[in-house]
Formats: structure tokens, C-alpha cells, sequence
């Protein structure tokens, strides 16, 4: 039988690792002492379909709503990587315009794409504290 001293280490441990954690999403976006902000939805598709292969942005940023991207899906891994590495220049140059324009990126996350398996899509989540 396990001493009571032993029992109350284990239920310390459970709570502090509960109650230490890091916060949750809904926290990170919580507003900071009275900050309300704008947000913006950035959203790459990368497709071998051209018509599919493109960024995203909800709502419009600098009067455009969309950002062609390269097909990926050619015949030589070489090419591949290349299509990747255009279209990675792309989003991370876009990105860097969305955060000199003095929005912050506080979410990335994988979006399943149901009807089209081929695709592969990633969501940013940024905002920007209203003035």
C-alpha cells in the first residue's frame, strides 16, 4: 500500500501540469487589456491542378484576394523541388508584406481538403490591432 505523502505527490504533479500548461488558443487570441484587432486569412493551396495552385487572402490584402501559385505535381523530382521552392518564396514573400504591413502571424495550421486529396492546404491565421 502506497503512503498518503506518495498519493498527494502524484495529484500535485496532475494539477500542476493541468494548470501549468500553455494556453490555449483561445487565450492567445484573447484581446490584451481592452485590444481589439483585425483579422486575416491567408490560405495556400498547392495542387498539381493550375487552376487550384494558389494563395489565398480573406479579406483582400493591397486590393488582391489571390496570388498564383506554381502546379506541383511534374515528372522530374527535380522540378518538383523547384515548383516547392517557387512557391514557398511566394507565401514567405507575402507573409513578410503582411507583417511590414503590421500584421502578426499567430496561427498556422494544416487544412484537410476533402473533395481532392492532391491538395494540400495550410491555413495562417494574422492580426492587427485596430487603431
Amino acid at each position: 500500500m502506497r503512503s498518503p505523502s506518495f498519493r498527494y505527490a502524484w495529484l500535485a504533479l496532475g494539477l500542476g501540469l493541468a494548470l501549468g500548461g500553455q494556453p490555449a488558443a483561445a487565450q492567445l487570441l484573447a484581446p490584451a487589456h481592452g485590444q481589439t484587432y483585425n483579422f486575416l486569412t491567408v490560405t495556400a493551396l498547392e495542387s498539381p491542378t493550375k487552376n487550384m495552385a494558389k494563395l489565398l487572402f480573406t479579406p483582400a490584402f493591397n486590393g488582391r484576394s489571390e496570388i498564383p501559385l506554381e502546379a506541383v505535381g511534374a515528372f522530374s523530382s527535380a522540378a518538383v523541388l523547384e515548383q516547392l521552392r517557387h512557391n514557398e518564396e511566394v507565401i514567405t514573400q507575402s507573409l513578410g508584406d503582411l507583417s511590414a504591413a503590421g500584421w502578426e502571424l499567430i496561427q498556422v495550421m494544416p487544412v484537410p481538403f476533402s473533395f481532392d486529396k492532391s491538395v494540400t492546404t495550410t491555413r495562417y491565421l494574422l492580426r492587427k490591432a485596430k487603431n
